[in-house]
């Protein structure tokens, strides 16, 4: 998932040529984001936030993964610091 994508399914406040204004994302939106990313194969909180730049946190992106791992959604390599979708 790419910033690009992203940004088209928040609504808009304001926009003319110089500024576009949206909505930020919930919690719930941003944990969708994060777990479409990991679909397409492991993260680092620093790869995530990159794309997630002014719309989350990095201490958002932070208690979301660290809430989806302890759910047993995610998991993470402890050597390469990179999140996972937990295969069933």
């Amino acid at each position: 998932m790419r910033r690009a994508e992203i940004e088209k399914t928040l609504p808009k406040v304001y926009e003319d040529e110089d500024v576009e204004v949206v909505i930020a994302p919930s919690e719930d939106e941003v944990r969708e984001y994060i777990l479409e990313m990991l679909k397409e194969g492991p993260k680092d909180i620093k790869e995530i936030h990159s794309v997630l730049y002014n719309l989350a946190s990095d201490e958002r992106i932070r208690r979301i993964l660290y809430d989806l791992k302890y759910k047993g959604v995610i998991e993470e390599d402890k050597k390469t610091k990179k999140f996972y979708l937990k295969k069933n």
